[in-house]
């Protein structure tokens, strides 16, 4: 027996005999992929299923037609000690890294919970636990981090903005100091959860660009919490992930203390590479989870499917491209482990973790794509749960970063090709 969460569960070789198979409780079975991982890990993977049982495909449905959080699901997984999965122990947490926060953000979504239970972990596990363990003062670790375990720390993340999108170097939101702290104004847009967040990992530029420095020069990384502050949030009506509504956020002299800044000031580029990888990691983890289950219910619908007096997947034109997406889907999760397991022991890992994205966005849509196709008409029907699907893998192909930008960065640092802008 092995205690890694709030509760146990038997892993006599009996219990442990997963014929194959730890994924689809409700999809049938089929040679799903599932890698080689360490005792503790496959016991996160059955804890995640343990905790998904009682949040099946039909729980995620209806909080995507009626655009709710789904915060049943969130006060669970915080109750069984998911949220701990990156926080030191000293702070009520498990100390593991990121190999293991993938393996729970895969399992959720493969499990029917999709991209919102996937995303709902990464908040919690990156932008929370790991980012504030890693860089965050005495004060902010004692102070956000044994809340954050406890499912009282709602995280979000402030990057993007109107004018800047997805390029760091050209935030415009500024923090001035002020009465031992910082004075914050600025605005962002496509901030998941920014109307909900109690604590908002937020960049801002404390020094403006200068021409003789190096471009990232002049970010900080810091904690704002929203109750706090004087913070606004709109929500913005999108087609994916509707249980966690994106926002506009304007942040109007908000103030931030200086125990609350992740690592040093102006030198907020080194905590956003960190944090950045473990996020390609994250939603890589997540798309491929999504494509798991796409491609399950494709596969279990091609052998019950029966057509001119024999099931659907006995013909090629059904066959052949399901092939393609499994084969896509354990290349991208074996790159995801592959980054991940670099991650955690300290190696370098942006070219592997942006490779791993990449492949894992294209996987999940094709996956997607073709069970759709494999169900024909009725794939677009809500209550078959593929059209949910389709919608929120499409977003990976967009965000956190556009795959174009991704390709750009494998060109200049994985090739040493010049750099296009």
């Amino acid at each position: 027996m092995l205690t890694l969460l709030r509760f146990v569960i038997d892993l006599s070789p009996a219990a442990a005999s997963i014929d194959g198979d730890v994924f689809p409780m409700l999809l049938g079975r089929f040679n799903v992929i599932d890698l080689p991982e360490s005792e503790d890990l496959v016991l996160l993977r059955r804890q995640a299923q343990e905790l998904m049982r009682s949040f099946p495909v039909e729980y995620w449905r209806d909080k995507d037609r009626n655009r709710e959080f789904p915060k049943e699901y969130f006060e669970a997984a915080a109750k069984q000690g998911f949220f701990g999965i990156t926080v030191p122990e000293e702070y009520g947490g498990l100390g593991m890294g990121m190999e293991a926060a993938c393996a729970v953000m895969n399992e959720v979504a493969r499990q029917g919970g999709g991209l919102p239970a996937g995303d709902i972990m990464m908040r919690e596990l990156v932008f929370g636990g790991l980012a504030i363990s890693r860089f965050g003062t005495k004060g902010a670790k004692e102070k956000y981090l044994p809340a954050l375990v406890e499912g009282k720390v709602l995280m979000a993340i402030a990057h993007t903005e109107p004018n800047a999108g997805v390029n760091t170097f050209a935030i415009e939101t500024r923090a001035l100091r002020k009465d031992g702290g910082f004075s914050v104004r600025g605005q962002k847009v496509w901030i998941t959860l920014g109307h909900m967040a109690d604590l908002v990992l937020l960049i801002a530029r404390t020094t403006p660009t200068d021409p003789s420095q190096p471009k990232a020069h002049g970010l900080t990384v810091m904690l704002l919490e929203t109750k706090e502050n004087n913070v606004r949030a709109f929500p913005i009506r999108g087609m994916s992930m509707r249980p966690l509504t994106s926002t506009q956020f304007y942040i109007e002299d908000a103030w931030v203390p200086e125990e609350n800044v992740l690592g040093e000031v102006d030198r907020g580029w080194e905590v956003l590479k960190h944090v950045f990888n473990a996020e390609r990691l994250s939603t890589s983890s997540i798309a491929v989870g999504c494509g798991e289950y796409a491609l399950s219910a494709a596969v279990r619908y091609a052998k019950e499917r029966i057509v001119f007096g024999r099931p659907i997947g006995s013909n090629q034109g059904i066959q052949f491209p399901l092939a393609q997406a499994y084969a896509e889907l354990y290349a991208a999760k074996l790159m995801t482990q592959y980054a991940a397991r670099l991650f955690d022991s300290g190696k370098e890992c942006a070219v592997e973790a942006n490779a791993a994205s990449l492949l894992s966005a294209r996987a999940a849509f094709v996956a997607a794509d073709r069970a759709v196709q494999t169900y024909g008409g009725m794939g677009f029907a809500e209550d078959n749960d593929l059209e949910r699907f389709f919608r929120d893998v499409r977003l990976f192909k967009t965000g956190p970063v556009p795959e174009e930008m991704v390709l750009n960065f494998l060109a200049t640092r994985g090739l040493g090709l010049p750099r296009s802008f």
